[in-house]
């Protein structure tokens, strides 16, 4: 008996703790359901908090906008809507009182506390508009801090919820009332540049830059909101969204983004404040929609929660099962994931960094390498490994990069603490907290220090051409300023002479009136020429912004007609020869600058050899799929020991006249890096020949 008493308590132990155990779980179950329907009748309460802000404003956006209108165009009519508009504001914000004693989230009850004691600022702002003591943009700004600080408080209500779902559909809320929020503040700037249009007849650019940026945020928002709304909110955001007032809005914007001064007055401020009105009461209308669906999910979400409670004897018995198996689960991750943090730290080269770039945080591998101590590493600046042979400029484009919000990638030479050195391939990424700013940097790299020999070079001469480039274009000025002069000497010289003569025709009392005629008309000339000689000049300086569909023969022409006059004071002849009229799809100036480049020199070496009958030979033709310049002279050509290194910087044959060795350096570069193109220089039977080659343009009108 006392054996088979034994056996019993033997095995009423274990399924004793058992039950203990099942107990415990069903009434955690019970505490964390009773919590979890608290929580959402809290949610509840604050998504109808959130109802209330979003009218509130939705009220106080039509206020900004009629206050925008009064300002820039002082209508009564304005006026008379914005001082009943006014009234409805206060309505809403009186009507939030009522949430202190329904919500008991301390954080949400104190900010909205807060927000509803800074009425009086409202109420001053308000006195300011009526006065016309305000720049437009001031009220604009109030307006949108002050429905951001509301707006808020729905960004905080999302944190509130436990359930993913009813997480995506406020987060997708909220995004849409940024992107409603923006298109208030779209229709209020838009009456601001339409009425100051009309009223200065000049284009405000400030407003403008702030009406464009205005739209690219409003699209951000409105693409996140269709990230995270469920496909019915999707759907009915496309079913109200797209119809004619969304159209002729669009159409608006683009004049007021797009169009000069007449395309912009033509719009009429109240029309446009009207038809904005509309295209935010559509908005209202879909905020209405995923009110309701939230609304909904959250009553769904409280049944389901009040009806779990009757199953919670089987899912008990599942939940005992799943939690043994997490833990099991749990237990591999971590040990996964322990595993993993040694090999990280052992063969990946890793940091962090605050904003100033003070090191947060380091790997082994990091400390391996750089021969520096964890303890040694952690609080000093980044720059404590930069190695001198690294330029300045490299760094300052990578600041710029990742404080642009961007990641940078690139190869780094860093400096060891015994002051050796490494190569590594770093990229680098911003760390962003939940707001969306920065607050610090996180880079991983490469050990390349085996491989780097080669790329060496590569890497300095980038770094070299922006340097060489600005010293090129210097180079180019002076003997630009030295055009100008040739240019300029004879057509001066003889509007100074023929004014003389008319001087003296006056003194001696002899006017004939053909006579001064026609002396007056050769002034007119050459004035005429010293203008069109500024016009080619300042078309050679002026920056391309973007690539252009042109010809061969017109930038060849271009570039004669700045050194045409220089030629013909050496006695230098130049045929041209144009049979290639196919476009291409180039940077221009680039091009003319190379073009003119070569010229020069073939203008240099004749004139220094003292070359009998000098010319240069222009011509184009196309072949396979490019359309080729040739520019070649009969000064003899160019030596063979020296062939291979007239493109390198720096090089250069003009010792006596203070040649740069740049020019052909960075024609090379503009062919071949910037307009893809080949460039060639050879001897021919009577010296040097520069072939440039440039893809033609796949465009229809090359189609012949």
């Amino acid at each position: 008996m006392n054996k088979y008493i034994k056996v019993k308590t033997k095995l009423l132990l274990p399924l004793s703790i058992l039950i203990l155990i099942v107990l415990i779980l069903t009434t955690s179950l019970i505490s964390y359901e009773y919590t979890k329907a608290k929580a959402l009748k809290e949610l509840q309460n604050s998504i109808e908090l959130a109802v209330d802000i979003s009218k509130l404003v939705h009220s106080t956006q039509k206020e900004r906008g009629l206050s925008s209108g009064f300002l820039t165009s002082n209508d009564k009519e304005f006026q008379k809507k914005l001082i009943q508009q006014r009234k409805i504001s206060d309505e809403h914000l009186d009507k939030l009182k009522n949430y202190f004693g329904l919500l008991e989230n301390e954080d949400i009850c104190q900010k909205l506390h807060i927000l509803l004691r800074d009425k009086q600022q409202l109420r001053e702002m308000r006195k300011k508009i009526d006065n016309h003591s305000l720049h437009i943009l001031e009220v604009i700004d109030f307006y949108s801090r002050f429905n951001d600080k509301f707006l808020n408080i729905i960004v905080e209500i999302s944190k509130i919820s436990q359930i993913p779902s009813i997480t995506q559909n406020i987060i997708a809320y909220s995004s849409f009332l940024y992107a409603k929020e923006n298109a208030g503040i779209e229709r209020a700037v838009g009456v601001a540049i339409i009425s100051n249009a009309i009223k200065t007849k000049h284009i405000d650019q400030n407003l403008r830059v702030y009406f464009t940026n205005l739209i690219a945020i409003q699209e951000l928002y409105v693409k996140t909101f269709l990230r995270y709304a469920s496909t019915e909110g999707i759907e009915y955001f496309h079913k109200k969204y797209h119809n004619q007032t969304i159209n002729e809005v669009i159409t608006m914007r683009e004049s007021i983004l797009y169009g000069n001064l007449d395309q912009i007055i033509k719009i009429e401020p109240e029309h446009w404040f009207t038809m904005l009105t509309n295209k935010i009461d559509i908005l209202q209308s879909i905020d209405n929609y995923l009110e309701k669906e939230i609304l909904d999910n959250i009553s769904r979400e409280l049944q389901s929660t009040y009806q779990f409670f009757g199953g919670l004897a089987v899912i008990n018995v599942l939940s005992i099962s799943i939690f043994l198996l997490m833990m099991v689960l749990i237990v591999n991750l971590i040990k996964s994931e322990k595993r993993l943090k040694n090999i990280t730290e052992k063969y990946i080269i890793s940091s962090t960094t605050d904003l100033q770039g003070r090191i947060t945080d380091v790997s082994d591998a990091f400390c391996k390498i750089s021969g520096y101590s964890r303890k040694e590493l952690i609080g000093k600046p980044h720059n404590i490994i930069r190695h001198p042979d690294m330029p300045k400029s490299a760094f300052r484009e990578m600041w710029q990069t990742i404080q642009s919000g961007k990641s940078w990638s690139g190869e780094v030479k860093n400096r060891k603490k015994d002051g050796g050195y490494y190569w590594v391939y770093a990229h680098i990424e911003p760390l962003f907290n939940r707001y969306g700013k920065i607050e610090g940097y996180a880079a991983i790299r490469l050990d390349i220090t085996d491989s780097i020999h080669l790329e060496e070079e590569l890497e300095r001469s980038k770094q070299k051409d922006r340097t060489l480039l600005q010293q090129s274009k210097l180079a180019q000025m002076g003997e630009m300023i030295s055009m100008i002069a040739h240019q300029w000497r004879q057509p001066l010289t003889a509007i100074s002479s023929t004014a003389s003569d008319l001087h003296l025709k006056i003194m001696l009392q002899k006017y004939d009136e053909s006579y001064f005629n026609e002396k007056l008309e050769k002034i007119d000339e050459f004035s005429q020429h010293l203008s069109k000689t500024i016009d080619d000049f300042r078309s050679f300086y002026k920056e391309d912004k973007e690539k252009e569909k042109t010809k061969y023969s017109d930038i060849a022409q271009g570039a004669l007609n700045i050194v045409k006059t220089s030629l013909d004071t050496k006695g230098i002849r130049c045929d041209i020869d144009f049979r290639c009229e196919k476009l291409i799809y180039t940077f221009a100036n680039e091009l003319r600058q190379v073009i003119l480049n070569i010229i020069k020199n073939a203008e240099d070496a004749l004139v220094e050899k003292g070359i009998q009958n000098p010319h240069i030979i222009i011509r184009t033709f196309d072949e396979s799929s490019y359309s080729v310049l040739s520019i070649s002279d009969n000064a003899g050509g160019i030596p063979q020991t020296i062939m291979e290194k007239i493109f390198d910087p720096y090089f250069s044959t003009k010792t006596q006249k203070d040649g740069t060795g740049l020019g052909l350096y960075m024609s090379k570069i503009i062919i071949e890096d910037h307009c893809n193109g080949k460039m060639i220089v050879r001897n021919n039977e009577e010296g040097a020949e520069f072939i440039l080659q440039i893809p033609l343009y796949e465009g229809e009108e090359n189609v012949s």
